[in-house]
């Protein structure tokens, strides 16, 4: 009991310190942090910063949250996050808040994932060719991303998809697709009984 107390204290100090900076030197200390903290602190510190997170995380740790502050679409908070319950998120995954990123219950993302709520080239010659895009997405529950995918903006994955690692997404799927190949193609349409070997 005393041992958990000490615990229970120094993740109090621990969390009191992180608001203090942030109260100090604003949102990008709590962005610096997320990068380094313990993974039993990233809940509560998404939530005390605008994220809708849900029960019974697994955040594996080393986050990069782009765009919560110095994007002309910034909102200063975590508020374009949200995260069902059950759900499992990999080491290094790189967040773009430009835009909302919704995950369903039960998603799971691989190590290295990227998801990336817009493109802007700034401003480069080719800019009046590409204009800046950003549009959310959304990940339906019980759906799995391999290591190193990326999700580019706009796009909307149904429940129940695999995802292969190293895919990258550019287009939205329904619900129980296998995508796999750059960019993602369906390679087959999944059912509840279908045993999947990547």
């Amino acid at each position: 009991m005393k041992r958990v107390k000490k615990i229970l204290k120094s993740i109090i100090l621990l969390f009191s310190k992180i608001e203090l900076f942030k109260f100090i030197f604003g949102i990008e200390h709590v962005v610096r942090r997320l990068r380094t903290c313990r993974p039993y602190l990233i809940t509560p510190i998404l939530k005390n910063n605008g994220a809708q997170i849900g029960n019974d995380i697994n955040f594996k740790g080393n986050y990069t949250f782009d765009n919560v502050y110095g994007d002309e679409s910034s909102k200063g908070d975590f508020s374009n996050l949200t995260i069902g319950n059950k759900c499992v998120i990999g080491k290094n995954v790189f967040f773009d808040l430009t835009d909302q990123i919704i995950l369903g219950d039960d998603v799971g993302i691989g190590a290295q994932s990227m998801l990336m709520t817009h493109m802007d080239i700034g401003r480069m010659p080719m800019s009046e060719y590409y204009p800046r895009q950003k549009a959310p997405i959304k990940i339906g529950s019980g759906t799995f991303l391999g290591a190193h995918v990326i999700i580019l903006h706009g796009v909307e994955l149904g429940t129940c998809c695999v995802v292969a690692a190293g895919t990258v997404i550019t287009k939205s799927f329904p619900d129980y697709s296998l995508i796999a190949g750059v960019p993602g193609r369906l390679v087959r349409n999944l059912n509840e009984n279908t045993k999947v070997q990547l």
